[in-house]
């Protein structure tokens, strides 16, 4: 029997709670789905399989320039939810998604840290400036952080 994972945002959530969305054949049944899952995957124990038959959805048709507009209706398939009791299942698309998570988290702290150093410079060439000129911190700690603004047309 060819059973197939989900790959989802809903799937890949549920997936935390140890249960798994499978597509199935529309013929299977729930013994099946439980003795397919457990025969694939070696420590696996399932508790309980939900099946659900999603219907096809009905898409128009166009076919060629004279022929009349049509509809016609997708192929009905079914999921399978199953709960695992013991194990967990590897799902390739899923540890890659976890890589890119994990990448990206790693390159936004080294950006914040980017901002932070940056952040910290500016701070340090004001406090220079100001111990410079006592007088003319104030000028000088806003001169180096304003800029023009301008319109669209410009300012008169």
């Amino acid at each position: 029997m060819l059973i197939t994972p989900r790959v989802s945002e809903k799937s890949y959530k549920s997936a935390a709670d140890n249960v798994y969305v499978f597509d199935v054949p529309l013929s299977a049944n729930k013994y099946q789905v439980a003795a397919a899952i457990e025969a694939e995957n070696d420590g696996v124990k399932v508790r309980d399989v939900r099946l659900v038959v999603v219907k096809g959805k009905p898409k128009s048709v166009n076919r060629g320039k004279r022929a009349r507009p049509t509809t016609t209706t997708r192929k009905d398939f079914k999921k399978a939810y199953v709960t695992l009791a013991d194990g967990k299942i590897e799902i390739a698309a899923f540890s890659e998604i976890d890589n890119q998570m994990k990448a990206e988290a790693a390159k936004d702290v080294t950006a914040s840290d980017a901002k932070q150093s940056s952040k910290d410079r500016l701070d340090r060439r004001a406090e220079e400036s100001a111990r410079d000129d006592k007088g003319g911190a104030e000028t000088k700690k806003a001169g180096l952080f304003a800029r023009k603004r301008t319109g669209r047309r410009g300012d008169k």
